[in-house]
């Protein structure tokens, strides 16, 4: 299932041609395109926890470009993205020629709403050789994404068996495509969400209005400060949730992949995510950066803008290097006498919760 489903079957359409005029099976071009898209399939499925059910409609076996049948007619019309990968064999494909009145409608249909066209430079091609249908008004192409050294005008990673290999020359530019497809599905399903009425808001399950998600790094002087934190909130009425990612064999965020993936699960079904911080380490505010804030906007956009108030229970007696305000984060000294209390108030006004009494 699409994560755009029920609106589209597909996320993302591929339209690339193989490369391999004399039917042979394989090609250069194709063995490039499929390396390409699985590295992008893995990419987005692996750092963005709610588009892991991205599907992206791809064949490596046969090439879409020679036979549009109707089934695949059908397939491009209810896919919500459409990804041309560009070459010269893709130029004189017969989705260019034969089927350009066609091809040319469903651009159309998707250039309306902005960004539901993607191109992909594989190959260096002659632009003004372009079909009409993926220039702008003023007859410019579309800028889409290289991936193509302007040198010697081949893709980047050609010829190798796994193309993530050959460093950043490639894995920058697909850096760059995944953040703007994973941006722009996002969109889309905020505008299909805006045109269905208002759902009925689900009740929370039972105590999550006391739910605090306690997240600390798997460091002795860590796991120490988290479970006397847990015993004081605890003794105030609140309910600390098991860090999963504390008791990993290992740093958390080494293993980001499987650690982000229960964290992002455990944290969406509390009212609140505290992270607590130990001591000066710089890899804490690598940290705040991606839970306190990238991750916790990943986990609002899945709880429908449910906000996830945010703190930070410092027991470190150093200085955060980190404007908290600017993310709305609070920050809490734990050496304060009082600081029980504050955050007792705090997460009560936070989560507009009755609170323990």
């Amino acid at each position: 299932m699409a994560f755009l489903s029920p609106g589209f079957e597909y996320d993302v359409f591929v339209s690339y041609s193989h490369g391999d005029p004399d039917g042979l099976g394989d090609s250069p071009l194709k063995h490039w395109t499929s390396e390409f898209i699985r590295a992008l399939r893995l990419t987005i499925r692996s750092i963005e926890p709610e588009l892991r059910a991205l599907d992206i409609w791809f064949d490596a076996h046969i090439d879409p470009t020679k036979h549009l049948t109707d089934e695949l007619r059908q397939k491009v019309k209810s896919s919500a993205i459409l990804m041309v990968i560009m070459s010269p064999p893709y130029l004189a494909s017969s989705w260019c020629t034969d089927e350009l009145k066609w091809f040319h409608e469903q651009i159309l249909d998707r250039k309306r709403e902005q960004g539901r066209v993607f191109v992909i430079h594989a190959l260096q091609t002659n632009k003004s050789k372009w079909p009409s249908f993926l220039q702008d008004d003023a007859g410019n192409t579309m800028t889409g994404f290289p991936f193509f050294d302007p040198q010697s005008g081949m893709p980047f990673g050609w010829g190798e068996e796994d193309i993530t290999r050959s460093g950043r020359k490639f894995n920058q530019p697909l850096w760059t495509l995944q953040n703007a497809l994973a941006r722009r599905l996002r969109e889309l399903q905020g505008l299909a969400e805006a045109r269905l009425p208002a759902p009925d808001p689900k009740p929370r399950p039972p105590g999550a209005s006391r739910r605090i998600y306690l997240h600390a790094r798997p460091k002795p002087e860590y796991a120490s400060l988290r479970d006397k934190v847990c015993g004081d909130l605890v003794e105030e009425g609140l309910t600390p949730l098991p860090d999963s990612s504390a008791t990993a064999a290992g740093p958390a965020l080494n293993d980001w992949v499987k650690d982000g993936k229960l964290r992002f699960e455990d944290a969406r079904r509390c009212a609140a995510l505290a992270l607590v911080r130990a001591d000066d380490d710089v890899a804490f505010i690598r940290e705040l950066y991606e839970i306190g804030v990238d991750e916790r906007e990943l986990i609002v956009e899945a709880n429908k803008g449910r906000a996830l108030p945010c703190a930070v229970l410092d027991g470190s007696g150093k200085a955060l290097d980190f404007n908290c305000p600017a993310y709305d984060i609070s920050r809490f000294d734990l050496a304060q006498q009082n600081w029980r209390g504050e955050f007792k108030a705090w997460f009560k006004a936070q989560t507009q919760a009755p609170g323990p009494a």
